[in-house]
């Protein structure tokens, strides 16, 4: 399929040099085609195929047919958009996901071209025009006239679109190289490269590698191939939530601060068995639509606790003790409840933009999807969330197994004859770096209730599915630190008062 490399922008921002200076570094005159859907004043380096504006909203089929019947013609490997930036990028893509047009090219990237000087008030004028384009870019691009304002500028742009690489007056073989980079160097190929490494070291110097570093690269395979089943089904009910769930349903249940939008966000793990890990791009969907904080929170942090495989798990392990299951049930919701409320009495002020500028929310759901799109862009957004959730879990994979292999050892190796609120401490901070699955981390609990307290094992099986390094990574994508540290503090806090006082509670 042929790459199609889209330039948008509005009108005067550099669009038609950059796609000249781009054509120059590639070399690739004579394969390459252009086609422009604006009438600009710099001359291209290449005779374009011009698409008349209006045509854009009054006639999309001849526009398609006209792309096709271009791209019949002249057969080329790659093509150049120059978009219009004063028509939303869905109307740019509902043209390429056309039955004509996908067969026959795909979009490579797409860079977003600005000025610092009038992106605030062309985004506050134009709302979902600019921000379908800015929500859509690979690359932004800023030549800024005040460099004091690049920094609440790149703020800006990334509050709409955390995932975008911006680049300050770049030099074009800047641009060219970055440009010139596969899509996604270090997720879904860099893991599957890396497991394929490690099967072939194994097969043929598996009597040379030390046994240890056999054991870290085990565990990462071990832990990427466990969690990304549960990693992608929380994407895709991710995007459920954020393409297809209409406000109204949302905002009706789960907005108002009301019992029901308590019990809803508690007894939502019943309904979906998932791990604590793909509850995180849900709660981030949730937020996107609106939901207060302190409710997604309550669903993020709770789902995993009422997770039937997770207390099927806790009933396996503990057979002959059914108080352990209560005690992480109740205890586990009370935790939840606690923070959420600590989040609700007190918010944390989340990335937003300033000056009533419209507020960080994906382009598909600001205008109406035409049915035949909706499959594509479905797949098109759970690839990308999919992608770069995973390289997070990666990194979280093998920073764990370095842990695994070299630090979990000790603690089991005897048994350790420490006051209980130490033990209860020392378990919360190995919830934390073990990051277990909240579907079996109940096994490690039951090993663990031989060495210490049982007040300490019911922390660790609390506060594991909340927060743990994994956790961590995976939150990162998508909030501040300062949030996440607030997060991890919290949790500890209540969870550490919550097994102090499961000692004067059970009489074990």
């Amino acid at each position: 399929m042929i790459p199609v490399y889209i330039v948008t922008g509005l009108l005067g921002t550099g669009k038609s040099t950059l796609i000249n200076q781009e054509l120059r570094e590639r070399k690739k005159l004579g394969s390459t085609e252009i086609i422009t859907f604006e009438l600009g004043n710099i001359v291209h380096i290449k005779e374009p195929l011009t698409i008349e504006p209006d045509d854009i909203e009054m006639s999309p089929a001849h526009v398609i047919l006209q792309i096709e019947n271009h791209i019949v013609k002249t057969r080329p490997k790659e093509i150049w958009i120059e978009w219009n930036g004063m028509f939303p990028f869905q109307q740019l893509e509902s043209i390429f996901f056309s039955q004509n047009l996908k067969e026959l090219c795909h979009i490579e990237r797409v860079i977003y071209m600005a000025k610092e000087n009038t992106i605030r008030s062309m985004i506050q004028a134009l709302g979902p025009r600019i921000l379908s384009q800015i929500y859509s870019a690979d690359y932004i691009i800023l030549y800024p006239t005040d460099s004091t304002q690049i920094h609440s500028i790149t703020q800006l742009l990334h509050a709409y679109n955390t995932e975008c690489t911006i680049l300050v007056s770049p030099s074009p073989q800047d641009i060219h190289n970055r440009l010139s980079r596969p899509k996604w160097p270090w997720t879904l190929y860099g893991i599957v490269a890396i497991l394929t490494l490690y099967l072939l070291l194994v097969t043929v110097f598996r009597h040379n590698i030390s046994y240890s570093i056999h054991q870290v690269l085990a565990i990462t395979s071990g832990i990427i191939l466990e969690g990304m089943p549960f990693l992608l089904l929380g994407t895709v009910i991710s995007t459920i939530i954020t393409l297809f769930i209409p406000d109204r349903w949302l905002l009706r249940y789960m907005k108002e601060d009301s019992l029901k939008s308590y019990g809803i966000a508690l007894g939502s793990g019943l309904c979906l068995p998932v791990c604590d890990c793909a509850t995180i791009p849900m709660f981030n969907a949730l937020l996107q639509r609106g939901i207060p904080q302190h409710l997604g929170l309550l669903f993020m942090l709770a789902s995993p606790i009422m997770n039937p495989i997770a207390l099927l798990a806790t009933y396996y392990a503990f057979p002959e003790e059914p108080k352990i299951i209560l005690a992480r049930i109740i205890g586990g919701i009370l935790i939840a409840l606690i923070v959420a409320l600590t989040f609700k009495w007190f918010p944390h002020k989340l990335k937003e933009t300033q000056n009533k500028l419209p507020q960080p929310r994906d382009y598909e759901y600001t205008l109406p999807i035409p049915e035949r799109d909706k499959k594509k862009i479905f797949l098109l957004h759970v690839e990308k969330e999919f992608s770069q959730l995973l390289l997070y879990f990666g990194a979280a994979a093998f920073t764990l197994a370095l842990f695994q292999v070299w630090i979990k050892p000790v603690f089991f190796a005897t048994s350790f004859n420490v006051a209980t609120p130490i033990a209860n401490a020392l378990l919360l901070i190995l919830a934390f770096i073990f990051s277990l699955c909240s579907t079996s981390d109940a096994i490690i609990g039951r090993t663990l209730s031989g060495l210490f307290p049982i007040s300490a094992v019911l922390g660790f099986l609390w506060l594991g599915p909340m927060i743990d390094i994994k956790n961590v990574y995976i939150l990162r994508q998508y909030m501040s630190l300062s949030f996440i540290l607030r997060l991890v503090i919290t949790i500890s806090i209540v969870t550490y008062i919550m097994t102090v006082l499961a000692q004067f509670l059970f009489v074990i």
